[in-house]
């Protein structure tokens, strides 16, 4: 009875030895991709002294291939396994690295190694979400997902600071090194892990030689389990209605301070207490996301994150200025209320899939927050030029707001209901 064991904590995750060398994989693959984007930004905006239309086509390059490519990595993912997918993004991602620091002369190979290498990170996510799957135990798997997006957060934060000090005595073409560098650790370490995952493409072989499905017929599988699945499928709108939510008035973030009369400087602080806010939530979630409900945790995080985000719309508004240590408090909880959506996401999209669809069904989900990102950012920048700044985190918390209150509803209606959909899945299978 495994399974009815509360765990708490992410320190017993460290017993498990495929556990340790996946964290061995997910630290250096982690450090090297926010690195990378650190040094690419600067290389276009300062060394090439390029204008926002070029920074714009290469977030678009990096963005663009998890909605094209989604599902057809998912259904990859599901077919051959998650260790050979793993392995195989880790050494591609390397090579296009080098790749970066020997052709990235222009913006036009540039825009090529970045929308190959986001190509090859497509099959990431959902790979990594299998293989939590295969070496966690059931009533683990919460806290797992806690300590990876732990770490997601803690390079967030720390891989800018570090880049940006490098890039003070580097160019930026040798911060591309270095990330190679850490993706070729990321591949040692994943050999390691290879054993641990074996079986999982013995199954998927098996699987395929009697039914010979079709890629499209497991794309629509992958589909349909998320349209039949009514818990899973409220927590993909949950978190579709954040990320579209947060990307509306992400890009004006700066332009709000500045209207508050903050100094540039005070930028840093601010992001920065954002990502230690999603470090402290990650925490929590791993400490309370076994005791109470995953799909309510998920709306009381997008609530909050709505009354956050209209909160800081008003602050250019106050009739007293704001001051720096009150905006870092308010991006604080703001990261704390963030995590309580993505972390249980996360989790919740690892319990509520059978092993032989997770790939699909987790690219489904990456497909959705990709295109939708693609949507609010321009719609953010629309809404900020056609009336204030202030518009796009108005519209985003009355967005995450509201949508907490229908997410509400919804979750009263299926509470009571039982909890019907693994067995359910299991059959489609």
């Amino acid at each position: 009875m495994q399974e009815e064991q509360i765990n708490t904590s992410i320190l017993p995750l460290f017993k498990i030895s495929a556990f340790r060398r996946f964290f061995g994989v997910l630290v250096p693959a982690a450090f090297a991709d926010w690195i990378d984007l650190i040094a690419i930004l600067v290389l276009v905006s300062y060394t090439w002294e390029m204008g926002p239309t070029e920074v714009a086509i290469v977030t678009l390059a990096a963005t663009l291939p998890r909605v094209i490519f989604g599902i057809p990595a998912g259904v990859l993912v599901d077919r051959i396994g998650a260790g050979p997918v793993l392995m195989a993004g880790l050494l591609l991602r390397t090579a296009f690295m080098v790749a970066m620091f020997f052709f990235a002369v222009g913006i036009l190979p540039l825009v090529v190694l970045v929308f190959l290498k986001a190509s090859v990170a497509s099959a990431f996510m959902p790979a990594q979400q299998l293989a939590l799957k295969k070496i966690v135990p059931q009533n683990m798997l919460t806290q797992a997902v806690s300590a990876d997006h732990f770490v997601i957060q803690t390079t967030k934060i720390f891989a800018p600071v570090l880049g940006g000090a490098l890039l003070t005595i580097w160019s930026p073409h040798q911060v591309f090194l270095l990330g190679a560098l850490c993706f070729a650790v990321a591949s040692l370490a994943c050999m390691s892990l290879l054993s641990a995952l074996k079986t999982e493409k013995t199954d998927a072989v098996d699987e395929q030689e009697p039914t010979q499905s079709s890629a499209l017929a497991d794309a629509k599988e992958g589909l349909l389990h998320v349209w039949q699945t009514p818990r899973l499928l409220l927590g993909v709108g949950l978190i579709c209605l954040f990320i579209f939510s947060v990307f509306l008035y992400e890009a004006v973030l700066l332009l709000l301070v500045k209207e508050t009369g903050q100094p540039e400087a005070s930028a840093g602080p601010i992001m920065g207490s954002i990502g230690v806010g999603g470090l402290i939530g990650a925490y929590l979630t791993a400490k309370i996301g076994d005791r109470v409900n995953l799909q309510l945790l998920m709306i009381l995080g997008l609530f909050f994150s709505g009354f956050g985000a209209t909160a800081a719309g008003w602050l250019p508004f106050t009739a007293e200025p704001v001051g720096l240590n009150m905006q870092m408090v308010l991006w604080f909880a703001a990261g704390i209320a963030g995590s309580f959506i993505t972390v249980p996401y996360g989790a919740i999209i690892v319990k509520q899939t059978p092993e032989k669809l997770l790939g699909r069904v987790s690219s489904v989900g990456e497909m959705l927050q990709s295109g939708l990102t693609l949507v609010a950012i321009p719609v953010g920048a629309l809404l900020a030029e056609q009336w204030f700044v202030s518009m796009p985190f108005f519209v985003g918390g009355v967005v995450m707001s509201g949508g907490a209150l229908v997410g509400f509803a919804v979750y009263l209606n299926l509470s009571q209901t039982p909890v019907e959909e693994p067995e359910v899945s299991e059959e489609a299978i």
